[in-house]
């Protein structure tokens, strides 16, 4: 007996869950979220939040909200090594692999902190109509083949209610109960550090002295740092031995570390929180069992170098979401989940290493025995990683390298790949084609591939997919207002390419040949892993 159902049960709510329960409300799917801390973040945690999943953001109607706790424009811009804040400046540091990224997308970068971050994502979900609930833990589940049927607990009262769901999603990070009861291994480099980060207000305008700091590292304690915060705040994170506890130093002891780290014996200090953790590089040996999947660090943790981490979260939130969906209208076959670990956990994997070989620029040696990685740069990190599955209609075959990350640089529309953007004009209003991208799949034609548009409204039609269609041409949709189109993705003038909600690119037709309308129905029915020829 249950005391209650929904589709999808969420295990976690800081970025990862709100992040799944927004994206699944977004595309119709009632979800419950159930959080053991009373409230949201407090401590600031992630701090960028890149183009990429901006552009996934956007597509919810977050982009009023991501520009108010933008604080970008007072982000620093110099890693600098230093006696202490206020002493002698040794050298500064330039990040390896950070080409610019302009032209890439429609949009930029949001500066903020996660405890700024995750009211605007709670808000958001809960406005789409997500069930999230403070004060609730998971005390155990039991899968069959039809479902999930968990037991949750009232973290105060006790109290415990049996849910019953289609799916559980595990956003519970790290140290993941979920993915520990499921006997899933991690594989990586491990723990290679131990952190303490103190969180604190204080007034260091003057030892600024005018400069745009980013990070101050601290000379006489390797791998130790001060970082501005949002509000005036300041961060200064310092490695501690696991030897000594749990890493959470006394309001006495975090005053001495942090008066140390800036260079003032006496300067007053407000201690505003003291959070310990671990640097790390560990990936989940699958993200899927069954009905149940891992989101997040549930499925990889990684250092914080390259601003990686967080932005995977996001990522893996919004796969995995409009493909439940999917399954859960009816739309696509059930193996179209299986589709999220063949293209997320190589991505996850790899973008894992890829923070790992970022940190001995912070004073953190490289794992022991680890063989020397050679990191792409980070727009391949961020815009050039490539999915091969089920859901994409491979057409390059043995061209086909492997690699997880191309360079986004030069676009070419190949099958998994993310769907380049590119400017059009539409109705006189300069647009991007990322823009056209989000609520369900979408069909983009050359200026000579109307014979698609009937094709994809019929097949369209006979799948239940309403997809949205833009035609190319002074006689179509949209103005290619750079005449790049052809190339970015891959196909002539009478060609066609299909893009998935999540903006990757499904299939193409470089030509529009005589079974036009049998190889769009093909490719549909791959994509969304229907095994039969819909009536």
């Amino acid at each position: 007996m249950t005391d209650e159902s929904t589709p999808v049960l969420i295990v976690g709510g800081m970025v990862s869950g709100l992040s799944t329960a927004m994206f699944l409300a977004h595309q119709g799917v009632d979800c419950v979220v159930v959080e053991r801390r009373p409230g949201t973040s407090r401590h600031p945690r992630i701090r960028g939040i890149s183009a990429r999943s901006v552009e996934l953001f956007r597509q919810v109607g977050l982009a009023p909200a991501l520009a108010e706790i933008d604080d970008g424009a007072n982000e620093g811009t110099k890693i600098i090594l230093a006696e202490s804040l206020a002493g002698r400046e040794l050298k500064e540091l330039v990040p390896p692999h950070e080409e610019a990224m302009e032209g890439l997308s429609p949009v930029a970068e949001v500066m903020c902190d996660q405890d700024l971050l995750e009211p605007v994502l709670l808000a958001k979900a809960r406005e789409l109509g997500a069930d999230v609930r403070y004060g609730w833990e998971l005390a155990g589940f039991e899968q069959d083949p039809e479902g999930v049927t968990a037991v949750v607990r009232s973290a105060t009262s006790g109290a415990e209610r049996t849910v019953r769901a289609a799916c559980l999603v595990a956003c519970d990070g790290a140290g993941s109960p979920v993915r520990e009861r499921l006997g899933i291994r991690r594989a990586g480099p491990g723990i290679f550090g131990h952190r303490t980060s103190i969180l604190f207000e204080a007034d260091l305008d003057d030892l600024v002295r005018g400069r745009s700091i980013k990070i101050c590292l601290i000379e006489r304690v390797p791998g130790a740092g001060l970082l501005p915060r949002h509000g005036g705040r300041w961060q200064f994170t310092v490695p501690r031995d696991p030897a000594e506890g749990d890493g959470r130093f006394s309001e006495e002891r975090s005053v001495e570390l942090v008066r140390m780290a800036v260079g003032v014996a006496d300067l007053p200090v407000r201690i505003r929180g003291v959070e310990p953790w671990e640097v790390a590089g560990l990936a989940a040996e699958r993200i899927q069992e069954g009905r149940v999947f891992l989101v997040g660090d549930a499925a990889h943790v990684m250092p914080s170098t390259g601003g990686f981490g967080g932005n995977v979260c996001i990522q893996d939130a919004h796969n995995l979401a409009w493909k439940l969906a999917a399954v859960h209208t009816g739309v696509a076959g059930r193996r179209l989940l299986d589709t999220y670990q063949a293209e997320r956990l190589p991505v996850g994997q790899r973008t894992m290493m890829e923070a790992v070989a970022r940190t001995p620029m912070f004073h953190t040696a490289r794992p022991e025995g680890e063989e020397p990685y050679q990191p792409h740069d980070a727009a391949s990190v961020m815009f050039g990683y490539r999915y091969r599955s089920a859901a994409v209609v491979d057409d390059d075959g043995a061209d086909d390298d492997g690699e997880v990350f191309t360079d986004p640089r030069v676009p070419a529309g190949r099958p998994g790949s993310r769907a380049a953007h590119l400017p059009v004009d539409r109705d006189g209003a300069a647009i991007s084609t990322i823009d056209l991208f989000g609520g369900s799949f979408t069909l983009l034609l050359g200026p000579g591939g109307g014979a698609w548009r009937k094709a994809a409204v019929d097949v369209g039609a006979r799948f239940g997919v309403g997809l949205g269609i833009f035609q190319m041409g002074s006689q179509g949709d949209l103005r290619d207002i750079t005449g790049g189109f052809g190339s970015a993705y891959g196909v002539g003038d009478r060609g066609a390419v299909l893009v998935r909600p999540d903006g990757f690119v499904a299939w193409r037709s470089a030509d529009a040949p005589a079974d036009h309308v049998e190889r769009l129905d093909a490719a549909l029915r791959q994509v969304l892993c229907r095994d039969a020829r819909p009536g």
